[in-house]
């Protein structure tokens, strides 16, 4: 089997989709059998300032091949024009992205993240905006000869607006990337001094668009900041003589400012700290570090983000939608995001309760453990098999 793998999403203007990108390619190559070949398609100009392909291409052997491929994926050539890709037998190729070519040979295989931008069509930047996100969606999953997306929400979501996809649908779960693990006190304190943090917090980490539900998070905060000093005297908590601070970390897009506002118009803005976009390093320190991480969307198509925590052994409550229950097992507090009292609640039984938190620490860290990009690489070749099985077939 000749595997043709489309690499250019592994820049700075894909941090999410690039980082599936680059950890599958981590794994890839192993999970072929003696004889299969892999051939890496790679954008050279395109910036990439997280992810070192240069340490990746050190690792891979003689089955793996790298080829510059310039066409830029938001090049009206990339859709209109066969691949860069060898015509041989057993010859197949996987986008990682919607925008593909809409040539069907040789065999491909796509994944479809979400169907967010279908739910939420109005936060789109304009009408053809919109339009073109169909459009390009249709091409792709007509073009596609087996489909990948990453949990089972993700897949009942994708099916009601592309129900003909269901019978070339497959479900690979993702895993957290192996720079997540809980952190050595010394870089946890670097880091903690960098934002200049208290001993202990709450984190968000995200970014502001609307469906990750930052207003409503800062609502619950206030109900926080109300409620500790009256909750103070409960003899199960753990003592602290002013609320929690909630940190903020992720890049906020400043078409989106409600939740910085609200904390202004609530009174709790001494309360809540937007830190901004942080590396992978300071983010696996600020998971180590937080009393509690939490997690408000209304939509994900798998909530790597909560994975990532967990992986870290960050206590987790998270919103009861989509794919994160489903990502989260039992080793999470759920609550229902549209519910600002609720996540209060659920907020206050971890900040109040170390035995509580221990427990959902070592909760964590068993149920991260239970994801691997070696057996997400082992389930996608096997879609790629199944996608020749099918080409052969017809």
């Amino acid at each position: 089997m000749n595997v043709v793998f489309d690499a250019r999403v592994i820049q700075d203007h894909f941090p999410g989709i690039g980082r599936y990108a680059f950890n599958l390619l981590t794994e890839l190559a192993g999970a072929l059998e003696a004889g299969d070949c892999l051939r890496v398609l790679y954008s050279p100009d395109a910036a990439n300032t997280r992810y070192d392909l240069a340490a990746l291409r050190a690792t891979h052997g003689e089955r793996v091949i790298w080829q510059a491929y310039r066409c830029t994926i938001f090049d009206l050539r990339n859709v209109l024009r066969a691949p860069v890709a060898p015509e041989a037998r057993d010859t197949v190729v996987h986008y990682p992205y919607y925008v593909r070519p809409r040539r069907a040979r040789p065999p491909s295989v796509i994944t479809l993240f979400d169907a967010i931008p279908f739910l939420y069509p109005q936060h789109a930047p304009s009408l053809r905006a919109r339009l073109m996100i169909r459009l390009l969606h249709r091409i792709a999953v007509g073009a596609s000869r087996r489909i990948i997306t990453i949990s089972q929400s993700a897949a009942r979501e994708l099916t009601r607006f592309f129900p003909a996809i269901a019978p070339r649908l497959t479900v690979v779960p993702l895993a957290a990337d192996s720079a997540f693990t809980p952190q050595a006190e010394s870089h946890i304190a670097r880091v903690r001094a960098q934002f200049d943090l208290p001993p202990r917090f709450a984190l968000y980490l995200g970014s502001n668009k609307p469906h990750k539900n930052l207003a409503r998070l800062i609502e619950a905060w206030q109900a926080i900041v109300n409620r500790w000093g009256a909750d103070a005297g409960r003899s199960s908590l753990t003592p602290q003589p002013h609320p929690p601070l909630l940190v903020i970390a992720g890049h906020q897009d400043p078409r989106y400012p409600e939740a910085q506002s609200r904390a202004q118009t609530l009174g709790i803005a001494p309360w809540v700290r937007f830190i901004g976009s942080v590396s992978d390093a300071q983010a696996a320190a600020l998971y180590s570090a937080c009393d509690l991480f939490v997690y408000p969307s209304l939509h994900e198509g798998f909530g790597l983000t909560v994975l990532e925590a967990m992986a870290c052994g960050a206590p987790v409550a998270c919103s009861n939608r989509s794919s994160l229950p489903e990502v989260a097992g039992e080793a999470a507090l759920l609550f229902d995001p549209k519910q600002p009292l609720e996540i209060a609640e659920a907020c206050l039984r971890a900040l109040r309760d170390e035995s509580l938190r221990a427990q959902l620490r070592a909760r964590s860290l068993a149920r991260a453990a239970q994801f691997s990009w070696r057996e997400t690489a082992r389930q996608t070749v096997n879609v790629y098999r199944s996608a020749l099985e099918r080409a052969r077939s017809t």
